[in-house]
C-alpha cells in the first residue's frame, strides 16, 4: 500500500510517496498544493495496476509523478478508460522503457498480418526474431539502453556457433526492430549496427561464377528430363523462369499469378509491397520485368504456382525444396554448384555479354543502385566466342533469343 509522508529538508515542509508493491521500494516527491495525499495515493494505485508489471519495474520516480499527474488532470470518464484499457505510455515526456520482449511482440503482431506479408516471410521472420530474443537471454539483456557495440557485435559468432546461415538476415531483422522502437517505442537511435559485418556469404560477392551455356543448357535438359520421370514441372520451370528474368530466391518462393500483367506485358515483381517495417533491401528491388515468350509460356503452364507446401499454408522454402535435385543433378552433369543465385548471375551476364545496357540490366535485377550491379553482376563472357567482343555479343544474342522465345518451339 503506498504512503505520503512529510518531514522538513532545509526548513521546508517536503511530501514523499513510498510504495513498495512496484517490485522495489519505489519512492518520489509530490506536491501537496492543487491536490491531497489521498488523491496521488489514489492515482498512484490506479497507474500501478494500468500499467505492465515490466515496465512497472522499470519506472523511475519521475516518470511515475508524471503518470499520477497525467491521470488526476482527468475527468472521470477518462480515468475510467485508463484503468479498463491500460496506459498509453508512448506520449510521455519521460517514457517509461518497454522491455525489449514487449517490443519484439509489438513489432510481430505489426508484421505478421496475412494480409500484409506471405506466410512464407511471417514464418521467417517469427525464426529470426526468436534466435534474437534468444541472445539477448542469454547475455541477460532485458532493456535496449542496456544495449552496446560490443554485445551486438557478438551476435554474429553466438549465432553461427550454433550452424547459422542467415546470420546476415537476423541482423538486418534486428535493425528493422530497433528502427520500429526507435519510430514508437521512444529509443534513442544509437546505431548499434553500423559498421558490423558479417563474412559475406557467396551469394553477395562477385565470387559467384555465372554458367556457361553448354552449362544453362545441360542443367535445363536434366530437369526436363527430371520432370519427365517424376510428373513434377516446378524445378524446370523455375529454374528456367530465374535464367530468363533473373529473379531472386526470395522472388520466387513469393511469387504468385497476381504478378502477372499479360495486359501490360510484364512481370511485377514484389507487386503487393510489404509493409514499412521490413528491411528496405526487399522494398529496393520492386521492379517491373517486361514478359517474353518463353515466360508467357511457363506461367501458362501454371507449374511454378504448384511448390507443395511443408506445413499448412506454409511453403518449404525454396533452397530446401530444390537441394536433393540440384545435389543429383550435379552428380550426373558433372556441373559444380547448381545454385538459383548463380541463376540470377548468369540472366545478368548473358544479358549484359549480348550487348543489354548495364542500367537496363540493372533494373530487371532489382538493384537500388547501378553501382551493385556494375560491382558484382558485370560479367562478360568473352571465352563465348574466337572473334573477341563481337563474336561473343552474336553468340549471347543468340542465346538470348533462344531463352527468350525459342526454347519452347
Amino acid at each position: 500500500m503506498a504512503k505520503a509522508s512529510s518531514f522538513m529538508y532545509n526548513g521546508y515542509l517536503c511530501h514523499r510517496l513510498t510504495d513498495k508493491k512496484a517490485g522495489r521500494n519505489l519512492r518520489y516527491s509530490i506536491k501537496i498544493d492543487k491536490y491531497t495525499a489521498n488523491q496521488w495515493i489514489q492515482a498512484h494505485e490506479a497507474i500501478i495496476d494500468a500499467i505492465p508489471l515490466s515496465e512497472r519495474k522499470n519506472a523511475t520516480g519521475k516518470q511515475m509523478r508524471e503518470l499520477c499527474e497525467r491521470w488526476l488532470a482527468m475527468n472521470r470518464s477518462e480515468r475510467a478508460a485508463s484503468v479498463a484499457n491500460g496506459i498509453d505510455l508512448s506520449d510521455m515526456e519521460n517514457p517509461i522503457e518497454a522491455s525489449l520482449k514487449n517490443v519484439f511482440i509489438a513489432y510481430l503482431n505489426d508484421f505478421c498480418r496475412p494480409e500484409e506479408n506471405s506466410a512464407t516471410s511471417i514464418t521467417n521472420t517469427k525464426r529470426q526474431c526468436s534466435f534474437i530474443m534468444r541472445f539477448l537471454e542469454n547475455c541477460k539483456i532485458t532493456y535496449y539502453s542496456q544495449l552496446n557495440r560490443d554485445i551486438v557485435k557478438s551476435y554474429p559468432s553466438w549465432r553461427n556457433a550454433k550452424g547459422a546461415g542467415t546470420t546476415n538476415k537476423e541482423l538486418q531483422r534486428f535493425a528493422a526492430v530497433i528502427r520500429y522502437g526507435v519510430k514508437y517505442h521512444k529509443w534513442p537511435e544509437l546505431y548499434l549496427l553500423d559498421g558490423i559485418r558479417v563474412r559475406h556469404t557467396q551469394e553477395n560477392t562477385k565470387s559467384v561464377r555465372p554458367f556457361e551455356i553448354p552449362e544453362v543448357k545441360a542443367i535445363l535438359a536434366w530437369l526436363a528430363a527430371n520432370a519427365e520421370k517424376t510428373g513434377n514441372w516446378y524445378l524446370h520451370d523455375m529454374a528456367l523462369l530465374s535464367v530468363c528474368s533473373g529473379m531472386e530466391a526470395k522472388a520466387l518462393s513469393l511469387l504468385a499469378p497476381e504478378w502477372v500483367k499479360k495486359d501490360l506485358g510484364i512481370l511485377r515483381v514484389f507487386d503487393k509491397l510489404v509493409s514499412g517495417v521490413l528491411d528496405a533491401k526487399t522494398q529496393n528491388r520492386a521492379r517491373d520485368i517486361p514478359l517474353t515468350q518463353t515466360m508467357i509460356r511457363i506461367f501458362d503452364r501454371g507449374y511454378v504456382f504448384s511448390r507443395p507446401h511443408k506445413f499448412a499454408g506454409v511453403h518449404t522454402p525454396i533452397h530446401s525444396y530444390s537441394r536433393k535435385a540440384f545435389a543429383k543433378c550435379e552428380v550426373e552433369t558433372g556441373i559444380k554448384d547448381v545454385d538459383w543465385h548463380r541463376f540470377r548471375h548468369t540472366c545478368a551476364t548473358a544479358r549484359l555479354s549480348s550487348g543489354w545496357q548495364l542500367v537496363r540490366v540493372s533494373r530487371m535485377l532489382g538493384h537500388s543502385s547501378i553501382n551493385t550491379t556494375a560491382q558484382h553482376y558485370a560479367e562478360y563472357d568473352l571465352s563465348a566466342s574466337p572473334a573477341g567482343f563481337e563474336g561473343m555479343i552474336a553468340v549471347y544474342k543468340e542465346f538470348v533469343e533462344w531463352l527468350d522465345s525459342g526454347y519452347f518451339a
